[in-house]
């Protein structure tokens, strides 16, 4: 059985980010740092990365929110911490399509980019309310993820994409969203970036067993896919949560 390790990479952080945008109605007016996660996983001869990051911290500033980026964070830093290059990388998986998960898609010229294709539908044509995230062409801007165009390959439903390595479709936040699931030594960790922001998010509170995020396009689709991920995996791995951070790969190793 193919078996591999995933590292958490951080792109940077949103410093004060309102808490209920990634629980949706918790935590309103309550500021949190955030981070913006990427992946990798290596193992098997590969060396995968999930999700490119956002941009710098200009032009977030001035087009959604403040972030914060050390000579330390983003991808190029975080991939040379590891001892690799993005000559190195074997593909690039994006979860979904919004500016902060894509951005630098081009810093990995030829190499294949996994989408689901009815991501790249709705990412040509999102719902107003989600124009900002993908930097739409209704609103002015020139989407990110176009600069890759020729790269991509479009999956359209789950699909095994390399022995212990399955992309899984887990729709809400937006309608193509597909998760990454991963064989570990210690069972099977979900790559679930924005479909579970957080931690909390998939622990819930009171009587709600899971906890949707503020942004989504179907909160019925929300529910089907945490059914969906029952049945699924052991763990997850959220896509905005400082503790991912609290190990430096998974499995976590033995202290």
């Amino acid at each position: 059985m193919a078996v591999y390790k995933i590292y958490p990479l951080k792109s940077a952080e949103f410093q004060q980010h309102e808490k209920s945008t990634l629980l949706y109605m918790h935590g309103y007016g309550e500021k949190i740092i955030t981070p913006i996660i990427m992946y990798l996983i290596t193992g098997e001869g590969k060396h995968i990365l999930v999700d490119t990051g956002c941009s710098g911290p200009e032009w977030s500033a001035e087009h959604h929110h403040p972030i914060v980026r050390t000579e330390e964070m983003g991808v190029l830093a975080e991939l040379k911490k590891h001892g690799l290059k993005p000559e190195d990388i074997t593909c690039v998986i994006n979860t979904h399509l919004h500016w902060d998960h894509c951005w630098n898609n081009d810093l990995f010229p030829g190499k294949k980019i996994y989408v689901q294709k009815k991501e790249m539908e709705f990412a040509m044509n999102p719902i107003p309310m989600q124009y900002a995230y993908y930097e739409s062409e209704q609103i002015g801007l020139n989407p990110p993820f176009k600069k890759t165009m020729d790269q991509y390959e479009l999956v359209d439903g789950d699909v095994n994409l390399f022995p212990g390595i399955d992309l899984v479709t887990i729709p809400g936040h937006t309608p193509g969203f597909q998760g990454v699931l991963v064989d570990t030594e210690k069972g099977k960790y979900l790559i679930a970036s924005d479909c579970l922001g957080t931690f909390k998010n998939w622990e819930g509170e009171g009587y709600h067993k899971h906890i949707p995020s503020a942004i989504h396009v179907d909160l019925n689709e929300c529910y089907a896919t945490y059914d969906k991920i029952e049945t699924i995996c052991d763990y997850i791995l959220p896509g905005h949560d400082l503790k991912a951070f609290d190990h430096a790969v998974y499995p976590p190793e033995e202290e």
